[in-house]
């Protein structure tokens, strides 16, 4: 009986730790999302005021261009080397 009490706090403890994690890392995850676009627009806004008028429309497509072919990267590394 001790050893069946002393096996469910146990679980009970790593069940608890597991959510911990596991919503830690959805905070994390979100305030990660909010930084990407804060910086996604940023960079969009300093593009305008760094560029020459007439080269706003190419910088920015470069831009978006670097931002999807890196996204592309990442999803690639995670789906595909598990």
């Amino acid at each position: 009986m001790m050893g069946d009490n002393a096996s469910d706090k146990l679980s009970n403890k790593e069940t608890t730790i597991r959510i911990v994690r596991v919503g830690g890392t959805i905070i994390l995850m979100l305030l990660l999302l909010a930084s990407s676009f804060g910086f996604y627009f940023s960079m969009q806004s300093a593009i305008c005021d760094l560029a020459e008028y007439r080269y706003h429309e190419l910088i920015r497509s470069i831009f978006n261009l670097v931002v999807i072919a890196v996204v592309i990267l990442i999803l690639k590394k995670f789906i595909y080397d598990k």
